[in-house]
């Protein structure tokens, strides 16, 4: 590789590409853990090989072969993604006793942040109300309070159902995550082969948490229902497991509503429209979920 006479530098985002003599591309990326080999041999031991490996590590960097993409819209990529989460953990399904104590921590983080968020806005709601004009944002707020208060409320039914449920377990199945699984993070490539990238946030972890860091990341981008029915047809989620993803994504953000701009606004708008389109996608699941069970 460095043989080959350099004919120029750039720079995507925070990715280093260099052009050689030859025609070929090299893309360098930071190395953000030490253990990255660790990762490459457990998927390699695991079966899975949809992922892209350097071919070269060194002490701060990693070296990849400039691919290029494919051309796809996003709801097709998404697709392609769902797919290869799917046999991602197809290949590594693990199952551990089950920590009684972690679970007790996570359902007790879980109830202070709702109760936390239903303080919030029960405040910030009186605030509002006490005033004689409230400002734009202040009445988008108001006008639109009781989505929030319906997520919360059923974030706290979801959680006291899913603790129920998962403390009585013995066991739980584990699958190696992505950690921050993303439309950016996964490539098509010109040969139709789909690989994950960026793989310095991989773990073991719960089944549904790479989904939950799809959705949040690309709600937007994509039809939700469509990719998670695709994904729920190649690895079906067991009851607690379904539970445990709504409560991840029914649960509001916490938002400020000041100030009152225009930016503000669309920010408040964008919040609303997510917990309406969550409401509808939460709903629309559970009721396929059922009827699969």
């Amino acid at each position: 590789m460095d043989e080959k006479k350099i004919t120029k530098y750039s720079y995507v985002k925070s990715v280093k590409v260099i052009n050689y003599d030859d025609k070929r591309k090299i893309v360098v990326k930071k190395k953000k853990r030490y253990d990255i080999l660790d990762i490459y041999h457990y998927l390699d031991d695991h079966g899975f090989n949809n992922y892209l490996r350097p071919l070269e590590i060194k002490e701060n960097d990693l070296y990849f072969d400039y691919l290029e993409s494919l051309k796809l819209d996003k709801d097709e990529k998404a697709k392609r993604l769902m797919y290869v989460l799917s046999l991602l953990e197809n290949k590594t399904t693990t199952y551990k006793e089950l920590d009684k104590d972690k679970i007790k921590e996570e359902y007790d983080t879980y109830k202070e942040r709702i109760i936390y968020l239903e303080n919030y806005y029960y405040t910030l709601q009186d605030v509002v109300e006490s005033k004689v004009y409230m400002a734009p944002s202040e009445y988008l707020f108001i006008r639109n309070s009781s989505i929030i208060y319906q997520a919360l409320n059923y974030a706290k039914h979801v959680l006291e159902k899913w603790y129920s449920l998962v403390k009585e377990k013995k066991t739980e199945r584990l699958v190696y995550c992505h950690g921050k699984l993303e439309l950016d993070h996964f490539l098509v490539t010109n040969n139709d082969e789909g690989y994950l990238i960026s793989l310095e946030n991989a773990h073991l972890g719960a089944v549904s948490e790479d989904f939950i860091s799809f959705y949040h990341k690309n709600y937007q981008d994509t039809d939700m229902r469509s990719n998670f029915r695709f994904y729920q047809h190649k690895y079906q989620y067991k009851e607690e497991e379904m539970l445990y993803l709504i409560i991840n994504l029914v649960i509001p953000e916490k938002i400020d509503i000041y100030p009152s701009s225009l930016d503000k606004c669309g920010e408040l708008v964008t919040f609303f429209d997510k917990l309406k389109l969550t409401s509808d996608f939460v709903s629309y699941n559970q009721e396929n979920h059922q009827h699969n069970k």
